[in-house]
């Protein structure tokens, strides 16, 4: 384990909680053209009821989902090939868990149809953020290169 891994996942699951939880409320209360909910009498209270509990559970997942692959990979011990393939298989069944947890989220919001596709939309967005980009750039040693893309972004963490 590198320190500047893990102040990496400690950044970037900061920067997730301020986007979920500050700027994606802050655009649903301007009534940003693509979010607007006109059929929703009180925005502050969806957002206090709902939004939060929905996102609640998609951050909680994606950062444990993280730090899960990165315990796992620190850990790991692989000789070739076949076991960085196995590896990826495991980084892809963990991605799971995140994507499941944005389906059970979506399942808070009956009654805001014209939500869905915006709370999906940042959503999946969130766990690409919160997951894939955190360790597409702090996975550990031999394994920092099985989620996809990491490579390239590595390669701007080294400029």
């Amino acid at each position: 384990m590198r320190a500047s891994e893990v102040i990496r996942i400690i950044v970037f699951s900061l920067v997730g909680g301020v986007v979920m939880f500050l700027l994606q409320p802050w655009i649903y209360q301007r009534e940003f053209p693509f979010v607007r909910m006109e059929n929703l009498p009180d925005i502050e209270v969806w957002i206090s009821q709902s939004y939060v509990v929905g996102a609640s559970i998609v951050f909680i997942v994606a950062v444990i989902s993280t730090i899960v692959w990165y315990w796992m990979a620190a850990k790991a011990s692989f000789r070739g090939g076949q076991d960085i393939q196995r590896w990826s298989v495991i980084w892809w069944v963990i991605l799971l868990f995140p994507v499941l947890s944005v389906c059970i989220a979506i399942a808070f919001f009956r009654g805001t149809d014209e939500a869905l596709l915006s709370l999906t939309c940042f959503f999946v967005i969130d766990i690409l953020f919160l997951y894939w980009f955190t360790t597409a750039s702090s996975s550990p040693g031999g394994l920092q290169f099985v989620p996809p893309g990491a490579f390239f972004i590595r390669r701007l963490f080294r400029k």
